[in-house]
């Protein structure tokens, strides 16, 4: 798929730049990194580019719209991947915090199976949780977001 078309390397998000490479380089918000990362699918390979500022996407079932080749210029930094970032373990560390073991309990049997992620936001909707846990999620992913900067030697802001 994806590594296969980028010549059997994994995208990395690893990439180091040492500091003072770009003293101008923008600096990133951390809130636009959130959202970006926030509309992966399975299927779809974010990148950003460190000298335009621009996300970009590559997506494996709509390959045909996007050049694949331009990824593999150094300018193009990829993110973590939906898979990488793991919502479901997002929720499942919300489900374990939460401090009423009733509750806890309906969230975790929630995440079991198909339709785990319907059923878990069904279950914050109805028992008033939907505020701390969309709280909880925007602070996994800002960490997330801040780790990946520093990753990749991207400066950011929050």
């Amino acid at each position: 798929m994806l590594s296969t078309q980028l010549g059997n390397e994994k995208p990395e998000y690893g990439v180091h730049i040492k500091k003072g490479d770009d003293e101008s380089m923008k600096k990133l918000s951390l809130k636009e990194v959130v959202e970006e990362l926030k509309m992966m699918t399975p299927e779809t390979h974010l990148f950003y580019n460190k000298e335009t500022g621009e996300f970009d996407h590559y997506n494996e079932f709509f390959s045909e719209n996007t050049n694949i080749e331009k990824f593999k210029d150094k300018v193009w930094v990829a993110t973590p991947t939906a898979s990488e970032i793991n919502e479901y373990e997002i929720m499942a560390d919300f489900a374990n915090q939460i401090s009423d073991p009733h509750l806890q309990h309906r969230l975790l049997v929630a995440l079991s199976g198909k339709g785990a992620f319907r059923r878990f936001r069904d279950i914050c909707l109805n028992t008033g949780l939907n505020e701390e846990w969309n709280k909880f999620k925007q602070k996994e992913y800002i960490a997330i977001a801040k780790e990946w900067c520093n990753n990749t030697g991207l400066a950011y802001e929050i």
